[in-house]
């Protein structure tokens, strides 16, 4: 009952519908025939002042005469007068005074004010159109409601309840009695409006009883046999000649006055009054003569409005009597009874209107439109309730196959072929025809139907450039989008695996979505004409990629996924760099993050193989080179803001590295990780140089430290087999290579791409990398006590470096490496083996390695000399460790040289004992002070002075009073032939120190 109620209320609207469009219609005629009344106005105006200027200028050709006083524009009479130059041979006289002119005549001021107003544009809100309120007031549209409107809704209620009387059980009259009131209401409601249609004043109201009469006259023919409280005729075939008899009859009178409306209301309460009282189902052969009645009238005289609302009743009065049987039965269901029969007719309306369409003759654009709407919604609604009673859900590929064949097959008779008839009934049948193909494959028919419904209804708008019918495909797809994305992904995901034939909806409605948003806008531009077609198209856009990214989830297997939807994401971005569309840009950048994220939770955590091949190395790989290739197209041009547009990009290659570090990370063994890092820092630094990209180049950087960082928590740390090459060597070694070779390139380049890598020094860093690696390899390579000695190698290997290249930043690195030596060498050599010394003749022995590294360092001053700078450099540097690189570099020998003294010094102390370390102090400040004189440098002469020095005061102060008598002996000795001595030659080579002084 409750979808009765709403029938009802739908066929009102409809029927209000009528008379609004035509008080619309002429309140838009007064409309224009008031602006017309106002342009004519204007004109008349603009006249009187055109006359009025014309008459000025005669005025002023006439007092412009020789003689003839000058007046201004404002009548004035000048003080000048106006001679103009004889000409030559002529003999001008002087007319006399002429008399001033008449005073202009102005324009009424209500003409002057209407010319000098604008006068506004037709329909841009010159004259608004009155408020509801105000009409209401003025009783205009009160007298609308009482004149046009209330009759016709009175109307169906009074024969509504005509028909619902009749089919009650009401045993005091009987089936003849009802049947009897019925004819009787029925023939005075002819009777009185045939009657009163012929005063003007009582015309509409008139009508619609003409109109209610004939549909009850109607419904009493089809209740006397088939509905039971009213039945008292019992044979089908009397009852169908009898409403065939009142159908012609209904048609003839009510054509007579050519009113769609009138004629439109009787069938429709017909419609109506036969399905009130539900009945067998040959019953509805009611509907099969209104249905023919109606298409014969639409083609005749060509009210093929009537049709729409005919198509609708025919087959929302055949739900109603479908419902109730159908709800009960179990899904799915079998045949029930008179399923075969119900089948023929929807097939009969389908064919009836189809026919019906194709015979019609349209000579103006609306009504093709409203032809087009028909047949769109008797495909449709054909389509629907075949559906709906289905009782052979397997044979849906047969009839789709076979309806879509007819409609193609009557698209290409020549009579549809000279209108646009040919291309909506093509596309509806290759519609249904390509339906056909999801049911042979899959269960997923309702997306699919709603898809290419709402793609016909699109593509018919286009063509017949109605704006309505292409809202209403991109609504319908919206709906179908939604369809797809809740109802088949629950679907998807109760079945827990992939099933590449599910995805079929997914990637059919992301291709119509694509299509209708970029391809159709561009092939005909009109269509985003509107803002609100605009919209749609830009959030068809927006619904197609989670379509098409729920399509490859559902037909991928787990670690195929995130490939799928990087291969998407490079055609996306592909696109938006070819069509210049914001909105795809947007979609490829969004899938690029769930790309990654993908990537982290599954892809990385997957162990799976394929006939022996590890899936994770392959996927992520395939992954992090499609997000490389997608960033030569990602925001190429200036979609978004400038700098956001450079950032983008290098954000795709970003993530691609990011991707490859962690796959190394996964798949390489821990001590493989760090080399793996390092070539793939080399191979994106070697690209970056090719590429001019600054983006990789930094990637390379972070490769690169990432490396560096990784050797001090895994590599350093690794433990080789006895008598094999420590992996330490293997996998350290090749790092510091690598950080000098990248140091190296960017020093011999002097491209200006380079110039953000030479801003952050990123060629010092990579150095020092290199050089801590080494050392740091020393570190943990060497036996503990040569490690200083190992240490002291790499300076003089340094110094040398610095010296043949000219490159201080090898002399910094020297001089910070001769401290790092100084520290180990006291704290380790000397300090910590005091305690269990080695045998002085063995490997380990402390006089050999710290011999050995003073040696090396001593060495290293051949170098150290040719570096050194005594001049100040032209610029200071700024920063404290700037400024002390600095101070040290300009005399790096001083370094080298103290940090031998001192290691020798206390490597003496430790080694002799108490009675002969002023001994040994003392022979090794008289090698200084040679060394010194040898080298020429004041501060070596000082140092092994000072040294002497501190000899004499340890004798007087601490030997004398503890050494046995022959120390004592010997310690004066030596040390007072050292004190002589070197007097001696101060004495000696007095005029040659005094140059070095």
């Amino acid at each position: 009952m409750e979808f009765f109620v709403l029938l009802i209320l739908l066929v009102v609207l409809l029927l209000l519908a009528v008379p609004i469009i035509a008080w619309v219609r002429a309140s838009k005629a007064a409309r224009v025939a008031k602006e017309d009344q106002d342009q004519v106005r204007s004109l008349t105006a603009r006249v009187f002042e055109l006359e009025g200027e014309v008459r000025l200028l005669k005025n002023l050709l006439v007092q412009t005469r020789p003689g003839a006083p000058v007046v201004d524009v404002a009548g004035q009479v000048a003080t000048k007068e106006f001679k103009p130059a004889p000409e030559p041979g002529i003999i001008t006289e002087t007319p006399p005074a002429a008399a001033a002119p008449p005073p202009v005549t102005p324009p009424p001021p209500s003409v002057a004010a209407e010319a000098k107003a604008p006068t506004p544009a037709a329909g841009i809100g010159a004259h608004a159109r009155p408020s509801m309120a105000r009409r209401f007031f003025a009783g205009e549209l009160e007298e609308t409601l009482g004149t046009n409107w209330l009759n016709k809704l009175g109307i169906i209620i009074l024969v509504i309840g005509v028909a619902l009387f009749i089919g009650y059980q009401l045993r005091t009259l009987g089936p003849a009695g009802k049947d009897i009131v019925g004819i009787v209401v029925a023939a005075a409601m002819l009777g009185a409006g045939i009657w009163y249609e012929r005063r003007e004043q009582w015309k509409i109201l008139a009508r619609a009883g003409i109109g209610g009469g004939w549909a009850l006259a109607f419904f009493v023919a089809y209740a006397m046999r088939h509905v039971q409280a009213a039945r008292v005729l019992d044979s089908n075939a009397w009852d169908l000649v009898l409403l065939l008899l009142v159908g012609a009859g209904m048609v003839a009178h009510t054509l007579k006055y050519r009113s769609q409306t009138v004629t439109g209301l009787a069938f429709l309460l017909a419609f109506l009054t036969v399905n009130a009282n539900r009945g067998d189902l040959a019953g509805l052969s009611g509907n099969v003569v209104l249905v023919i009645a109606i298409a014969l009238i639409a083609v005749r005289l060509q009210w093929y409005e009537l049709e729409v609302f005919g198509i609708l009743a025919a087959f929302l009065t055949h739900y109603y009597w479908l419902r109730p049987i159908i709800q009960p039965l179990p899904q799915p269901h079998g045949e029930f009874p008179g399923y075969r029969l119900s089948s023929a007719l929807l097939a009969f309306y389908w064919l009836a209107f189809l026919a019906s369409y194709v015979v019609r003759q349209t000579g103006k654009r609306r009504e093709e439109i409203v032809s087009a709407a028909a047949i769109i919604l008797n495909s449709g609604l054909f389509v629907w309730l075949m559906g709906y009673q289905s009782a052979h859900p397997e044979k849906a590929f047969q009839f789709f196959l076979m309806s879509g064949a007819v409609e193609f097959a009557v698209g290409q008779l020549p009579v549809t072929r000279r209108r646009s008839a040919f291309v909506l009934l093509t596309l509806i049948g290759t519609g249904l025809m390509a339906t056909a193909v999801p049911f042979k494959f899959s269960h997923q028919s309702l997306s699919v139907l709603w898809l290419l419904q709402a793609e016909i209804l699109f593509l018919a708008g286009v063509y017949l450039r109605e704006v309505v019918f292409r809202r209403l495909g991109m609504a319908v797809a919206f709906l179908a989008a939604g369809q797809i994305l809740i109802a088949d992904t629950r679907q998807v995901m109760d079945a827990g695996i992939a099933l590449p034939h599910l995805a079929i909806p997914y990637f059919l409605g992301a291709l119509i979505l694509y299509f209708n948003a970029h391809v159709a806008p561009r092939r005909w531009p009109e269509l985003a004409g509107h803002k609100i077609d605009a919209s749609a198209f830009r959030i068809a856009s927006y619904v197609a990629a989670p379509l098409a990214v729920f399509g490859v989830w559902v037909a991928c297997s787990d670690p195929w996924t995130a490939v799928g939807w990087a291969a998407f994401g490079l055609a996306l971005v592909y696109s938006g760099f070819c069509w210049k569309v914001r909105e795809v840009s947007i979609e490829a950048n969004c899938l690029a993050a769930f790309v990654i994220l993908r990537c982290l939770f599954v892809n990385l955590a997957d162990l799976s193989h394929w006939h022996g091949v590890p899936l994770r190395p392959v996927t992520v790989s395939l992954v992090a080179v499609l997000l490389y290739v997608s960033s030569r197209w990602a925001l190429g041009f200036e979609t978004f803001s400038r700098r956001l547009s450079e950032r983008i990009p290098a954000a795709y290659t970003w993530l691609g590295s990011m991707l490859a570090a962690l796959l190394l990370w996964y798949q390489l063994q821990p001590i493989g990780v760090a080399i793996g890092w390092m070539l793939l820092g080399l191979a994106l630094f070697e690209i970056g140089m090719w590429r001019h990209s600054g983006p990789l180049r930094w990637q390379a950087y972070v490769a690169y430290l990432a490396s560096f960082s990784r050797i001090f928590f895994v590599n350093l740390n690794a433990e080789g087999a006895a008598g094999a090459l420590s992996p330490r060597v293997y996998t350290v070694l090749p790092l510091a290579l690598a950080f000098y070779y990248v140091y190296d390139r960017l020093e011999n380049s002097q491209v200006d791409f380079l110039s953000s890598d030479r801003k952050f020094n990123v060629s010092t860093f990579l150095n020092y990398m290199g050089i801590l690696s080494l050392a740091s390899l020393v570190r943990f390579e060497f036996d503990a006590d040569w490690v200083i000695v190992g240490w002291a190698a790499l300076t003089l290997a340094l110094f040398a470096l610095a010296w043949r290249t000219g490159r201080r930043i090898f002399l910094h690195q020297g001089l910070l490496l001769s401290f790092a030596i100084l520290f180990r060498g006291i704290a380790h050599n000397l300090y910590e083996r005091s305690y269990f010394p080695a045998p002085l003749w063995s490997w380990y022995s402390r006089p050999l390695c710290v011999g050995v590294s003073i040696a090396l360092l001593l060495a290293a001053l051949m170098f150290a000399f040719r570096l050194r700078r005594k001049e100040e450099s032209g610029e200071k540097p700024q920063g404290i460790i700037a400024r002390l690189f600095d101070l040290l570099g300009r005399r790096p020998e001083q370094v080298l040289f103290f940090v031998s003294v001192i290691l020798l010094t206390v490597l003496l102390a430790i080694e002799m004992r108490s009675g002969m370390v002023t001994v040994a102090w003392g022979a090794e400040s008289v090698a200084v002070f040679l060394f010194a004189l040898a080298c020429g440098e004041r501060s070596f002469r000082l140092s092994g002075l000072g040294l002497l020095l501190l000899c004499a005061g340890k004798i007087i102060v601490f030997d004398f009073w503890e050494m046995t008598t022959p120390d004592k002996i010997l310690t004066a000795l030596v040390v007072g032939s050292a004190l002589y001595g070197v007097s001696y030659l101060y004495t000696r080579y007095r005029e040659t120190l005094r140059q070095y002084l």
